[in-house]
């Protein structure tokens, strides 16, 4: 099924080509056309990879999609490496914004398209018991989204003139030749898991420690371990530094956050050459800072002010920490969702950056944060779904309450993409198991004590030849990675 997700990618885009029955925006069928040609024929060309919410691949903006092309006749469908054969289409209207937030979490204002009526067509293989493969949302005339399995694509037309049946040659010619190319979202091979935690150091003021394992599957195997200091977090298409370093001087103590170009030995030093993404701190007086969250592109910090005791939660653009403008609820979520979840709006509008993410039964959430005088403080759950463009992996394929039930004192787990491994944080240590057939194996294949009150800050999976990329980069004895024999 894997091999064929990115078929169905881009038959998705051929659903809207080909001949389709149309529904309404509450879900009625609406006459078929008699014309058995859809919105999207013809060929048609990848020019972006927007997301990949299962594996975060995107980080690495698989730039092997850009420039494969698609086809799309009225009888069959041709797309990267996947053939459909007989494809049937059913469409319906909707109001874009709205649907791409409710259904994808994808905001489209971040993705530069205007807020309007769209089409969006849903593409069956008729046979395979009419299965649902694609979907694609056609944002113009010549543009259009295709979704499959947590994969987003902009794919743009580049002819529509082809007559019919010279596309349906055209597709048959080259149908041999793309079912031999190897899947780019087959998760059955290597992957990659990229997890990032704290555990807490006994000392008289608050202080926490920061590492960073990268666990490295071959198949059903268990490859290499790789341990590095602080957060190291894959960023476009490189690898980024992320540390807390402390300055005391006198009664005061300080906490400095960094966050540098990963491939940089040295911390970047502030002039006219040097770019000022390349090197972003995050400094305030006699303010210790503590890293809850961290992705691709955001940092929620806690800050304890020394001065007066009060605990702060602040949401970061990581490009941008210097600038100290931290993100508002209402970067997230709007004040008539917060009402019609029952929130308290009014706690929210005392402080309305006091807002943090945190892990809680195997999810990221976001809460909000009420101070009083006294220094002392309660948090409240939002109860919402975090932004895809916050936190690209928020999803756990077995149950929290099955993990937990499975042994106790895990605190916290991940599964691979490929159902096949495991990952558990359990009292102090990091424990690997594998999974057979839905069943977690009860011996682990790998144990690392990480320390204690460890908690999980930071997650990225990579698959297939990624998973190898990471590992190159990562390894390099240049930036003081620790290899642990299995």
């Amino acid at each position: 099924m894997i091999k064929k997700i990115i078929f169905y990618l881009s038959l998705i885009s051929l659903v809207l080509l080909t001949g389709c029955s149309f529904l309404t925006s509450q879900g009625t069928d609406v006459e078929r056309p008699d014309m058995g040609q859809s919105p999207l024929y013809g060929k048609w060309t990848i020019t972006k990879f927007i997301s990949n919410k299962k594996s975060n691949q995107d980080n690495f903006k698989f730039k092997e999609l850009i420039g494969e092309d698609l086809y799309f006749s009225n009888d069959s469908v041709l797309l990267a490496n996947d053939y459909i054969k007989d494809a049937s289409y059913k469409t319906k209207y909707v109001k874009l914004s709205n649907y791409l937030y409710q259904k994808f979490n994808l905001d489209y204002k971040n993705l530069g398209l205007e807020d309007s009526e769209a089409y969006t067509t849903y593409v069956f293989d008729s046979n395979s018991n009419s299965s649902l493969y694609y979907e694609v949302i056609k944002t113009s005339e010549n543009t259009a989204l295709l979704f499959d399995n947590g994969i987003t694509l902009e794919i743009k037309l580049v002819d529509d003139k082809i007559k019919n049946e010279d596309l349906n040659s055209h597709i048959l010619e080259r149908k041999d030749e793309v079912l031999a190319k190897s899947s780019l979202f087959d998760l059955t091979g290597d992957k990659g898991f990229l997890i990032g935690f704290k555990t807490k150091l006994d000392s008289n003021i608050p202080s926490w420690n920061y590492k960073t394992l990268y666990l490295k599957f071959s198949d059903s195997k268990l490859e290499n371990v790789y341990e590095m200091n602080n957060i190291i977090l894959p960023r476009d298409d490189r690898f980024y530094e992320v540390s807390v370093q402390r300055e005391s001087k006198s009664e005061e103590t300080t906490d400095r956050l960094i966050a540098r170009d990963y491939k940089t030995s040295n911390l970047l030093k502030r002039d006219s050459e040097i770019p000022k993404n390349e090197a972003e701190e995050l400094r305030e007086d006699n303010s210790l800072k503590t890293i809850n969250f961290i992705t691709n592109n955001y940092i929620n910090v806690e800050s304890l002010d020394r001065n007066t005791g009060k605990r702060t939660l602040r949401i970061y653009n990581l490009d941008k920490l210097e600038d100290k403008k931290a993100l508002s609820y209402k970067d997230f979520i709007s004040e008539d969702e917060l009402k019609a979840e029952g929130k308290n709006i009014q706690s929210l509008k005392e402080d309305p950056y006091n807002i943090g993410i945190y892990r809680d039964n195997g999810f990221w959430k976001l809460k909000g944060r009420l101070n009083t005088e006294d220094g002392k403080y309660s948090d409240f759950d939002l109860n919402l779904v975090l932004p895809y463009e916050v936190n690209k992996y928020n999803k756990i394929n077995i149950p929290m309450t099955q993990i937990k039930s499975f042994k106790s004192g895990i605190k916290d787990g991940f599964v691979s993409p490929d159902n096949n491994f495991l990952i558990t944080l359990e009292n102090n240590y990091l424990r690997i198991y594998n999974i057979s057939e839905g069943r977690i194996i009860s011996s682990p294949i790998f144990e690392r004590e990480i320390g204690d009150e460890a908690s999980t800050i930071m997650t990225e999976w990579a698959t297939g030849r990624y998973a190898n990329i990471w590992q190159d980069e990562l390894s390099s004895n240049k930036w003081g990675v620790k290899w642990i024999r299995l």
